[in-house]
């Protein structure tokens, strides 16, 4: 996993109105959170975050951070973001060193077209996401899955997926990441309602009777 560069600056004032103004002038404020370190707000230039992000390792990609005249080996922790537009508001990043382990979730990826869809059934992906724990190094970009070989009925959990050495699966082993289940035939048409009588009219066809 190739790393990436970002540069920071470390920010003094910690104020809602500096908040805004380092947001308004195109930079996202943060934190740095490290053992060797302790905690640091900084701020960085939200493009570069973003492409960052738009990446396909995404949060879990090793970025080389030049801050306060070093270089530290951070990774995104946390982010804030704008409901409305969709904006990164605040961004927080985990000190990583490379003989330390972490955990963090990727993606699960399916490939292939089950035999059980051919057959008339419907993929079910319950498990979109795995939580892993590896050193840094060794993240993968995603946990890719092989369905062609699934029937109507089969079901893959935890405890079959294939993951790279040195990669530690934290999620329950039982738990079920994708089957193919059966495709469900539609409701008949029900029957349309008879509406009842009106009172008045059917107390007149009694009264006909006596």
């Amino acid at each position: 996993m190739a790393d990436a560069v970002l540069n920071a600056n470390i920010r003094e004032e910690r104020t809602k109105s500096s908040r805004k103004q380092l947001r308004d002038s195109g930079a996202v404020p943060g934190v740095v959170y490290g053992k060797q370190m302790g905690s640091l707000s900084i701020a960085v230039d939200a493009k570069e975050l973003k492409q960052i992000l738009s990446s396909a390792t995404g949060r879990n990609t090793l970025i080389k951070m030049n801050v306060g005249g070093g270089k530290q080996t951070v990774m995104v922790k946390s982010l804030q973001m704008d409901p409305l537009h969709r904006d990164i508001r605040h961004v927080d990043f985990q000190q990583v060193t490379e003989d330390s382990k972490i955990r963090t979730v990727v993606p699960i990826q399916l490939v292939g077209t089950p035999k059980g869809v051919t057959m008339g059934g419907v993929i079910q992906h319950d498990l979109r996401s795995a939580e892993i724990e590896c050193l840094p190094s060794q993240i993968p970009e995603a946990i890719v899955v092989n369905i062609e070989d699934m029937e109507i009925g089969d079901a893959l959990q935890v405890s079959d997926l294939n993951v790279p050495p040195g990669v530690k699966l934290l999620d329950h082993p039982h738990t079920t990441v994708v089957g193919i289940a059966v495709m469900k035939a539609p409701e008949p048409a029900g029957q349309p309602e008879v509406p009842p009588e009106p009172l008045e009219e059917a107390k007149d066809k009694t009264m006909e009777k006596e």
